[in-house]
């Protein structure tokens, strides 16, 4: 026998049956520091890592092992740092305090699972206001408060066995059912590979965090998952969103599985003076009973400087992607890029300032809004919506500004009627945001309006069923150019392009993919400098035609094909 191996095994047999018996903190340090630098062939015995089976956990899966786990976190914490760990076992708990330099790691074949009992999840007293103002907790299977340096890691399970809770179907939902994970004024926090399943509100909410890594993890938490019932039909929705950053800072979300029973990835902010900045979220799939991305709908404070790249979008029952303000949020410089979309039952884009102005703190003032700088790129998507399309609408007294879509290829549904074209859309200005909030659009592509400096490059928009209504609709834009549009188009269509009160607009390099009735319509005595540059007009019947005293001295037109 490997003499080594005999000295590992002669210690254990002096060393372990102490540890048991004292199941001290001592002894536990004691044995690591004996041997922690034996090495035999790559074999260290672990230090700073604390069992929760020496502190008493059952791990049966139906013992409450909640002081084990906490006692183990007070040990690791006391001690300065390191790893609580969960292994060969289940492990049954309710509310569990994550501390300061301490890592939950829960092993491969291991499962966290949270209490059925709701009593189990106290709610306590908090530094910092909840989703009412009050200074609570609410209800969550693991919380940290202040603290740093703290990380969930393993390949193991959480099961929030939100499926065995009967209620109560309280507001917010989760001051009746517990989220599993709520953090709130932590620094330097990791979430890695674990999965996440069955939650009983949301699945995992940060707050005022910053400085976070969330890689490689799974959700699974989708009451109701089958996309073409309607969305009940099995059980109450839980508000079981994905993953929730509430007024955070330096994020990093990447490589991960979200299928969740309410939005997916939704960034908030609930605190006029706080904001979610420095964000990225690439490399992740996202599939929900609600919206896929969303910025959205508590939008009291700033949202600056947030990429998310290198997606894949599907089975939405609302929004695929979504950016709005309707609660004062100043909204700049946020890009979306390198996206797939499939089967979205909403809008695959939609943008919107509102003004709903509900404030989530007490006594807070709404600031002034407003949303700007936004950059769509490379987004591709099939099977969207025939009714909601894609939407990018402002206020009359508050406009959305500099947008820019490049590279945009999407195929709807279709199938609507020249009707639908007609409809008068409310401004809706205080309504809940989403793409169901004006009904059917009267564009099957874009409708875009109360917009200021807005381009569309290299867009593509097709259907599976013919639709007559027009491609994209402009109303109340100023600064818009439109290059290289390929949409289709119907006889029975009234305009592939329809401007309404629109000025300062340029066309180029456009055309209708197959055979049209018109390629432009201008209505409104607000309409003015619109150019035409070089576009294809092959298969289209007419040019333009005006209405609402628009008239044709307001188009310069040079380099048109028509053959």
């Amino acid at each position: 026998m490997n003499y080594k191996i005999l000295v590992v095994l002669i210690l254990a047999n002096v060393l372990v049956p102490t540890w048991c018996a004292l199941g001290s903190e001592q002894s536990i340090r004691t044995t690591a520091k004996l041997s922690e630098h034996l090495d035999t062939s790559g074999f260290i015995v672990d230090s700073g890592t604390w069992d929760v089976y020496a502190q008493g956990a059952k791990g049966d899966g139906k013992t409450k092992d909640t002081e084990a786990i906490q006692k183990a976190i007070d040990l690791c914490h006391s001690a300065g740092g390191g790893r609580v760990y969960l292994h060969n076992g289940k492990f049954l708990s309710g509310t569990i305090y994550l501390k300061s330099n301490v890592t939950l790691h829960i092993e491969s074949g291991a499962m966290l699972l949270g209490s059925a009992q709701v009593d189990d999840y106290p709610i306590t007293s908090s530094k910092y206001p909840s989703y009412s103002g009050d200074f609570v907790t609410n209800k969550m299977l693991i919380y940290a408060e202040d603290a740093h340096n703290i990380s969930i890691i393993g390949n193991g399970v959480i099961d929030g066995r939100g499926d065995d809770f009967d209620g109560p179907y309280l507001f917010p939902s989760f001051s009746g059912r517990p989220r599993i994970i709520h953090f709130r004024g932590c620094e330097n926090i990791q979430i890695r590979d674990i999965t996440l399943k069955n939650s009983g509100s949301w699945v995992q909410s940060y707050q005022s965090c910053k400085n976070m890594v969330i890689d490689g993890i799974t959700v699974d938490s989708r009451e109701n998952a089958d996309i073409e019932k309607p969305r009940f039909y099995a059980q109450r929705g839980r508000n079981t969103d994905g993953l929730d950053l509430v007024d955070c800072e330096k994020v990093r979300i990447s490589n991960s599985y979200i299928n969740s029973g309410d939005d997916g990835i939704c960034l908030k902010s609930f605190s006029p003076d706080q904001a979610c900045r420095d964000i990225t979220i690439t490399n992740c799939i996202v599939t929900t009973n609600a919206s896929g991305i969303k910025i959205g709908t508590e939008t009291s404070g700033t949202f600056e400087d947030i990429t998310i790249t290198n997606c894949t979008v599907y089975d939405t029952r609302i929004d695929a992607l979504s950016i709005m303000t309707v609660d004062g949020a100043r909204i700049e410089r946020i890009s979306m890029s390198n996206i797939s979309l499939r089967n979205i039952k909403g809008s695959a884009i939609f943008i919107r300032q509102g003004n709903r102005n509900r404030p989530y703190r007490k006594n807070a003032e709404i600031i002034e809004p407003h949303l700007r700088d936004i950059l769509f790129e490379n987004i591709q998507g099939s099977g969207i919506s025939s009714n909601q399309g894609c939407s990018i609408t402002g206020l009359k007294t508050a406009l959305v500004e500099n947008v820019v879509l490049r590279n945009i290829n999407l195929d709807f549904e279709g199938g609507k009627l020249a009707d639908e074209s007609l409809r008068t859309i409310p401004e809706k200005e205080d309504a809940y945001p989403n793409g169901l909030t004006f009904g059917t659009l009267p564009a099957y592509g874009f409708y875009i309006r109360h917009v200021k400096n807005i381009v569309l490059d290299n867009v593509q928009l097709s259907y599976d069923k013919e639709d007559q209504r027009p491609a994209v609709i402009c109303e109340n834009t100023e600064s818009l150019r439109i290059n290289s549009l390929r949409a289709e188009s119907s006889l029975k269509t009234p305009a592939m392009i329809s401007l309404i009160g629109s000025k300062q607009v340029t066309i180029s390099n456009s055309e209708s993919v197959g055979t049209g009735k018109v390629f432009l319509s201008v209505k409104g005595q607000e309409s003015d400098d619109i150019n035409f540059l070089n576009n294809r007009l092959k298969g289209m019947q007419h040019k333009y035609v005006f209405g609402d005293s628009a008239t044709k001295s307001i188009v310069s037109e040079f380099g048109t094909i028509e053959k």
